[in-house]
Formats: C-alpha cells, sequence, structure tokens
C-alpha cells in the first residue's frame, strides 16, 4: 500500500509534465502559424517521437518538399544523422552552393531518345585561329593552294597542279584505306565529349580519338559509292614512339594484299600550343563550328627512299584547289616536311591532319566530313 501512495504523486506529476509540455508546444505552434487549427492538426501528430520531431521541423523549416528548401539548410540537415532520418530517404547534397539564391526555373524533360545537345565552344583561354598563308617566302602559292615549304625543294605550284594523278574507282576490292597512325590522339573535351585520358588530350576511346573521326569520313566515303578499308588499330598506344614503324609495317602488308587502293589517308589532329602554354584551335571561317584540316606530305629530304614524292604532293595540290573552291578557309597550307610519314608505298598517299588538340571533337567531326566528301567528288569512273 505505501508503494501505491508513493507513486501516485509521480504519475501525477509525470502526467502535469506532459501537460505542461503539451502547453507549451500547442503556445508554441499558434505562435509560429498564427493558425490555431493548423497547431491542433499539428498536436494530433504527437503520439510518437518520430511524429514531434517530424511536426517540429516542417514547422522551424517550412518546406515540405526536400529539393525545395535552401541548400544551407539541406547542408545542415545532412550534418545530423536524426535529422536526415527523418526528413530525407535520399544521402545529403554535397554541391557547391550557387553564388545566387535565385532558384533556377526546372528544364523541360528531355525525351529519353533523344541524344543530349552538342556543344562546341571550347573552355575559356583557347584561342580560336583561321590558319592561312602569308607574303613570306616559305610559302609556294597559285589559285588559292597553298605550300609551307619546310625544305630547300624548289616548288613550281601551277606545275604540280597540272601534273596532279586523277583518282578512279577500283573495278573490285577497296578503293581507298584509312588509318591512323597516332589513334590515341584526342581532343578538347566538351558537352556530351567526354573521355578516360591515357594520357594529355589522349584516349584509348574509340569513340572519342581519331578512329571515330575516321569513322565518320568513312560513312561520307561509302555513302558516295566508294569502298573503303579502315585500319582502327591503335598503333601509338602503348610505345608512341614507335607508331610510324608499326604502322608503317601494317599499310605495306596491306596493300600488298589490296592492289587495288587508289588512296591511302594517316588521319591525325594537330597540336598548337604558344610558348606561354596558350592553347589554339583551328577554324574554318567560312563553315560553322569547323577546324581545319591541313595535309602534310613528305620528301626524301633526308636521304629516305621515296622517289615519287613530287607525285603524292601534286595529289594534295588538286585535293586543296577542290577545298578552297567550295570552302575558302577549310584547308590550311599544304605542309611539305623532310620526313616521309610511310608515303614511300604508293603514289597516292596523304596524311591529313583534322583539326588541332584544341578544337572539339565535333568541330573535328564536321570538318573530317568535309575532306571526305571533296576526296570522293575527285574520285571519276574511266
Amino acid at each position: 500500500m505505501q508503494k501505491n501512495r508513493t507513486s501516485a504523486p509521480l504519475l501525477r506529476s509525470l502526467r502535469q509534465g506532459i501537460a505542461l509540455f503539451l502547453t507549451v508546444v500547442a503556445l508554441w505552434l499558434i505562435y509560429l502559424t498564427a493558425d490555431p487549427t493548423a497547431a491542433l492538426d499539428k498536436l494530433k501528430q504527437l503520439a510518437q517521437w518520430d511524429q514531434l520531431t517530424q511536426t517540429l521541423l516542417e514547422l522551424e523549416l517550412p518546406w515540405s518538399d526536400q529539393d525545395a528548401r535552401p541548400l544551407w539548410q539541406q547542408v545542415i540537415l545532412g550534418q545530423s544523422s536524426l535529422l536526415a532520418g527523418v526528413t530525407q530517404t535520399t544521402p545529403a547534397p554535397t554541391a557547391t552552393p550557387q553564388p545566387t539564391a535565385t532558384p533556377e526555373p526546372e528544364a523541360e524533360e528531355e525525351t529519353p531518345d533523344e541524344p543530349p545537345p552538342q556543344t562546341t565552344t571550347a573552355p575559356d583561354g583557347i584561342i580560336p585561329s583561321t590558319l592561312k598563308a602569308s607574303d613570306s617566302p616559305v610559302y609556294a602559292t597559285y589559285q588559292g593552294v597553298s605550300i609551307r615549304n619546310y625544305t630547300d625543294y624548289a616548288l613550281d605550284v601551277k606545275a604540280l597542279l597540272e601534273a596532279a594523278p586523277q583518282l578512279t574507282p577500283a573495278p573490285e576490292g577497296p578503293d581507298i584505306l584509312i588509318y591512323h597512325s597516332h589513334a590515341t590522339e584526342a581532343y578538347t573535351m566538351d558537352g556530351t565529349d567526354m573521355y578516360e585520358e591515357s594520357d594529355s588530350y589522349r584516349t584509348l576511346n574509340t569513340e572519342q580519338n581519331m578512329v571515330r573521326v575516321g569513322t565518320e569520313m568513312t560513312k561520307i566515303l561509302e555513302a558516295a559509292g566508294l569502298e573503303v578499308l579502315h585500319d582502327t588499330t591503335l598503333y601509338d598506344y602503348p610505345d608512341y614512339n614507335d607508331a610510324y614503324n608499326r604502322s608503317s609495317q601494317a599499310v605495306e602488308k596491306i596493300l600488298d594484299q589490296y592492289p587495288s587502293i587508289r588512296l591511302v589517308i594517316d588521319v591525325h589532329r594537330d597540336a598548337l600550343v604558344a610558348d606561354d602554354g596558350t592553347i589554339y584551335k583551328t577554324v574554318a571561317g567560312s563553315v560553322e563550328n569547323c577546324a581545319q584540316v591541313m595535309m602534310v606530305m613528305g620528301t626524301d629530304y633526308l636521304g629516305q627512299t621515296h622517289p615519287n614524292w613530287r607525285v603524292n604532293l601534286s595529289l594534295a595540290t588538286s585535293i586543296q584547289k577542290a577545298l578552297a573552291d567550295k570552302w575558302s578557309t577549310l584547308a590550311r597550307p599544304i605542309a611539305l616536311r623532310t620526313s616521309r610519314f610511310n608515303q614511300h608505298y604508293s603514289t597516292g598517299c596523304l596524311l591529313v591532319e583534322i583539326g588541332s588538340h584544341g578544337n572539339t571533337l565535333q568541330e573535328a567531326i564536321t570538318a573530317g566530313r568535309l575532306f571526305a566528301r571533296t576526296v570522293a567528288d575527285l574520285f571519276q569512273s574511266e
């Protein structure tokens, strides 16, 4: 009996404490909401502690949708396991707060099958430039065709144009070989064109390196009725320095296997960096969102066997003339170099650089397609 008399005051005190607590909570709710009806509705939810926590939190932070809360509140709530547990079921955001508190309008939902938009604006600091021949004596020019001469050989561009060989489709078998001595070369990442680098501006991802450009060129040539053999081997990986040796062996073997091949194109991209580290990208001013192309032609200047280099150079001048007639600034001046670049195997060998590493992949693809279309137009039936 004594035990019962002692516990009764305790129970009464507990009930009074709960009642006082609820009264204080009710007054607090009414003060916050200025709406007694809403406060009573909230009090009905106090049967469990987690509901109480949820109720007090919603009244103190009046955003029922967690995504609508200001970012500073999302970060604070995410640091408390209790509050995070009753207010959200997804991890707390870790994004850096935006410089403005004005909410961004919600973007329209894209159709799942619709590809994301591509952009062609390279990052800040990359300088666009349309490269042309100057009045310097190192350039030989005639009727829109220019050659930057890195040798001491005398050049007559008019004579080279007149001697250009005619391209004709083969009766059967492949007409064109496209390959890449430096296949892993890549462009400035932009839009959805992202990749994992194997080295600076290089990737093994064939959807993002020179293989992709070669694939796009192949499509254009095949659409014109030409048969194309596209060699997608990564000759510059893992040993970049031995790339030309490996690709040279492959070209020789392929030409022995397919004597029908009339044109061999080694597709690269350039790299344009100033002494101060500034990166440049080439821009074909006559075509929107398009890089420039440059043919690099070899010689026997260093004593290598390359007896027909002038025939290859003549072919390059005819292609550049056709490019200039269609798109005046698409082609940079032809570069005549001292090395031979695997061009000694045939009188129809070219090295073409599509843009530079400062360009985006989409700009390079546009340039590659236009180059391929021009080459296709030069093929004439016998």
